[in-house]
């Protein structure tokens, strides 16, 4: 029943951007959804690092510049934590097209996830840290499937630190998503090359897919501008910089 309340709340968001797109609302170069890893294997201290370097990524000169020299000058922009059966969004849909829209996203991350870092205690130390990456790819495809832009490219990222343990594992998920067109990127925290290796099998999928790793806390931000600003220029020669992400 699960996986198919899923594939209904899917099918729902196909026949709502079918209507919204033919309202003709605003279009943007690319639409991006990323899943930030909040689960049990992920403690406070490694989240705060995620959230802080997405916060310097998503203002980078770089990305700015990415996104500037798009045809439009605008991405669609979402941000949400995952864990097990949960994922509280940190950053609803909106416009990123100035360096004025970068850090006020910025801003906006960093004190909601603090203000829900408050509210949600961290787990026992002995419960079981589930995973459930399929999870966040479905959820992150139907934020995609009814985003209030229409975007040519649809490009979900998927950052985490671990294998799936909850249900079916991503390849279907990722699959079901692949199919509609969109790509699916990935981010392991961590070096880990059997994970690595897992992502790109498992996990990442569609034109232009890739897979970064932060081997070093410090290297977040970096990492992470990096992503963002390949995810912006694979629009123009995806399988060209793809081959020199893998």
């Amino acid at each position: 029943m699960h996986l198919l309340a899923r594939l209904a709340t899917i099918a729902l968001g196909c026949i709502l951007l079918e209507r919204d797109a033919a309202a003709g609302e605003l279009v943007t170069d690319i639409n991006i959804v990323t899943a930030l890893d909040i689960s049990d294997s992920v403690d406070s201290q490694a989240a705060a690092i995620e959230i802080d370097g997405m916060a310097e990524a998503i203002r980078s000169p770089r990305v700015m510049a990415a996104v500037k020299s798009g045809h439009h000058r605008r991405i669609g922009f979402a941000i949400f934590a995952w864990r097990d059966g949960a994922y509280p969004e940190l950053v609803s849909w909106t416009i990123i097209a100035s360096a004025e829209d970068a850090h006020a996203v910025s801003r906006r991350l960093r004190s909601d996830f603090h203000a829900f870092a408050a509210a949600d205690p961290p787990a026992p130390p002995l419960s079981p840290h589930m995973t459930d990456l399929s999870g966040a790819i479905d959820h992150a495809a139907i934020l995609l499937l009814t985003a209030p832009f229409t975007a040519r490219r649809s490009v979900i990222n998927v950052i985490g630190n671990g294998w799936d343990n909850v249900g079916e594992g991503p390849l279907h998920a990722r699959d079901r998503f692949v199919a509609t067109g969109g790509t699916i990127n990935g981010v392991v925290l961590g070096f880990d090359p059997v994970l690595m290796d897992y992502y790109r099998g498992n996990v990442v999928g569609g034109p232009g897919a890739f897979v970064l790793s932060v081997e070093q806390p410090s290297q977040m931000a970096d990492v992470l501008a990096r992503k963002f600003l390949n995810d912006i220029a694979l629009q123009d020669q995806p399988e060209q910089l793809a081959r020199s992400l893998r």
